[in-house]
């Protein structure tokens, strides 16, 4: 039987939930993923080897067989290499406990087992909020003003060894710094720019984009509001 751990896929700005399932058998050492994935997601088979062979795991006679669901929606970036080590591990039965089905996994890794940032995270957190999950898994990015996420227990981990002592339940030690509300108004206001920005250069290229095609079309306003 297969392991499965959640991850966020994103289409556009859009995010949805990704399941990854692993299954290990006894075979020549590969690593295949199956759903869709793009090459940087198939570029994750050398990434989770490598970080597996951290815990000291022989894999040499084995394959892993990865599937990530909904299976019609391409995948894309790095965003899933921390839910297919962590289903891996599980399978391999070097995590006891079971994987809850209300947290998702988000990072990319490192050959050393490093968890570390990746393109998307912030809006992978924002669509995490409507997926119903309670608790995610990801790297430190000081940019994403994590302490602003509520009802969101966000779990900031370095290596993915640390990720497998909190799911058996050992306290980490506090990774984020703690921040004043100032502190808070600033991650706030550079998000809302980000935001802000990343609309009006939408806006400039449809603008453009209209005029080239020998018409202009007034597009509507849309006031973004960020609370």
């Amino acid at each position: 039987m297969a392991v499965k751990a959640f991850s966020i896929g994103l289409k556009g700005l859009e995010g949805y939930l990704v399941q990854a399932d692993v299954r290990i058998k006894p075979g020549t050492e590969s690593m295949v993923i199956v759903g869709l994935p793009d090459a940087s997601v198939k570029e994750s088979r050398e990434r989770v080897i490598a970080a597996l062979g951290h815990f000291d795991v022989d894999v040499t006679d084995r394959k892993i067989v990865v599937y990530l669901s909904p299976s019609e929606q391409k995948k894309n970036g790095p965003l899933f290499d921390l839910a297919i080590a962590i289903a891996a591990l599980k399978e391999l039965s070097l995590i006891k406990v079971a994987i809850p089905m209300d947290t998702a996994f988000i990072g990319a890794l490192s050959l050393d087992g490093m968890v570390v940032k990746a393109e998307g995270m912030l809006p992978a957190l924002i669509a995490a909020k409507g997926l119903s999950l309670k608790k995610i898994y990801l790297p430190y990015d000081p940019a994403i003003p994590i302490q602003m996420l509520k009802d969101l227990d966000c779990i900031v981990v370095q290596h993915i060894e640390e990720v497998v002592q909190h799911l058996e339940g050992h306290e980490l030690l506090p990774f984020l710094p703690n921040l004043t509300s100032n502190d808070h108004m600033s991650l706030f206001s550079i998000h809302r720019k980000r935001i802000s920005d990343r609309h009006k250069r939408i806006s400039e290229m449809l603008l453009a984009t209209s005029k080239q095609n020998g018409h202009l079309k007034l597009l509507p306003r849309v006031n973004i509001m960020c609370s």
